[in-house]
């Protein structure tokens, strides 16, 4: 229309005064150097800047007194390209929230192992198949995260991604749970040898098995790799209560600013260490720190104010961090100048028990479905030690990245699928084929432990996605170097 508009008038200008057709004549001029002034402006604009690998070619090039030819310059470039690799890594894939989800009917789901295929190194009290449980249901069943899949577990790609190393579960019956989950697993396809600790049986009875049971360790000769479980059912020095009611300390007592050296000496030799612990701290306990009585749960003692235990599980699984990360710093400094691979540490969050009603009737915990996710929430207690050990782990992660320490920082939220999952432990098939002589008014229950196979080997499966992670050396110190495994 511009363009149209001043030859229209420029064409009847013979029949206008002189003065008019003098502004007319401006006027077209004045709409016939807009476009020319437009087109100088987007000529003499700078040119966009080129991909990295090109501009670092180019300089290369133009720096040059003559410019190089043919195949020098496709070195040129195939240096700046390989310079600009070294310097960037590719983003991270998203990570998947695994802490939210439900668990979904899957006939064709099949455990790897079974009681008898693993019986020496299932705990006999959590051998549900060898002690006659009936139903197997329960164990058709996965866990399906939203918004993304959790694949099911693979033996070879976890031994791939953890040859040469240690891999440590520390804490109470549930880590020595999850680790026998775990030897199980990769027994299924790999063999195994047992190097430390006894084979077998329930010891004492006591829920936990006996003393050697409680400091165990498996080698995987076909990948030089090892698995260990450390008995520490507070993470940090404490003294355990008498067992059974025998005659002695009715109580335990923490001592929240000491490491419990069991484990935490054995740390440099240990890749990584999954944490786990929450029900001792249900009982009756007596909380040190400073060599000064900080608290007490049900107070064993006269004259102490209850303070419950939440404050100390933090504390302890604080401090049980702190001494992961004092000790990878220590140790990554001293092998700086070596190729070192940072550690990673997991937390296992709290895993609830199910006793509906008294804990010794036979529907303590029957079921024998899951709940629906609209049938059961996290209760009060589940959601604080899990928001204690959330907590620690985003602050041990952030101290550890300050420090350079070299040690990856992971929660393993499995309280939510936990809650939902009260058909999966062991129950009054705890001992041998409970109802052999007929239905039973009392019959001691379980309902804290898992069956193996069972439900815990759904957390052995998050386990392998975030040793993939740190393998791949997403979340890693900056200042720490990566290898493949």
């Amino acid at each position: 229309m511009g363009a149209s508009t001043p030859r229209h008038h420029f064409s009847s200008s013979s029949s206008l005064p002189r003065p008019l057709l003098a502004k007319r004549i401006v006027t077209f001029a004045l709409y016939a150097l807009i476009p020319l002034a437009l087109l100088h402006y987007l000529i003499s604009l700078p040119s966009p800047p080129t991909q990295s690998t090109t501009s670092a070619a180019d300089a290369a090039t133009s720096s040059s007194p003559s410019p190089p030819q043919g195949a020098e310059v496709a070195a040129a470039a195939e240096k700046a390209s390989a310079g600009a690799k070294t310097r960037t890594r590719a983003p991270a894939a998203p990570r998947c929230d695994y802490s939210d989800g439900e668990w979904v009917r899957s006939p064709a789901a099949a455990p790897l192992y079974n009681g008898t295929s693993c019986g020496g190194t299932i705990k006999a009290g959590q051998n549900c198949e060898a002690h006659g449980r009936p139903d197997t249901g329960y164990l058709r069943w996965r866990w399906r995260p939203r918004g993304c899949a959790l694949p099911p577990f693979d033996p070879a790609e976890f031994l791939r991604l953890v040859r040469g190393r240690h891999v440590a579960f520390v804490g109470d019956s549930l880590a020595r749970n999850q680790c026998e989950s775990l030897v199980c697993l990769l027994s299924s396809a790999f063999p195994s040898q047992l190097i430390r600790g006894a084979g077998g049986g329930d010891g004492d009875g006591d829920g936990d098995g006996d003393e050697l049971r409680k400091f165990r360790r498996w080698a995987f000769p076909s990948h030089d790799a090892t698995v260990s479980v450390f008995w520490s059912p507070f993470l940090v020095n404490g003294t355990e209560k008498a067992k059974g009611g025998a005659a002695g300390l009715d109580h335990n007592r923490l001592y929240l600013d000491q490491p419990d050296e069991r484990w935490a000496a054995e740390l440099d030799g240990i890749d990584v260490v999954v944490l786990s612990a929450g029900h001792w701290f249900l009982h009756p306990a007596m909380f040190y720190d400073g060599g000064g009585v900080v608290g007490c749960h049900h107070c064993p003692e006269p004259n102490r104010t209850e303070t419950g235990f939440f404050g100390a599980f933090r504390l302890a699984v604080r401090g049980a961090l702190r001494e992961v990360v004092l000790r990878a710093t220590r140790a990554h400094q001293q092998q700086r100048e070596q190729r070192h691979r940072p550690k990673l540490a997991v937390v296992t969050t709290f895993s609830p028990a199910h006793f509906e009603g008294e804990w010794d009737s036979p529907s303590a915990c029957a079921r024998t479905e899951p709940f629906g996710p609209e049938e059961r929430w996290v209760e009060y207690m589940d959601g604080q030690m899990l928001r204690a050990e959330a907590e620690e782990v985003a602050a041990a992660g952030a101290d550890a990245r300050a420090r350079g320490a070299g040690v990856m920082v992971e929660a393993m939220e499995v309280t939510r699928m936990a809650a939902l999952r009260s058909d999966g432990h062991p129950g009054a098939y705890m001992h041998p084929f409970p109802f052999a002589g007929g239905a039973r008014e009392r019959v001691p229950n379980d309902c804290v432990h898992w069956c193996l196979p069972g439900p815990i080997d759904t957390w052995n499966e998050i386990l392998l996605q975030l040793v993939k992670r740190w393998a791949d050396g997403d979340g890693a110190d900056a200042d720490a170097e990566t290898s493949s495994p």
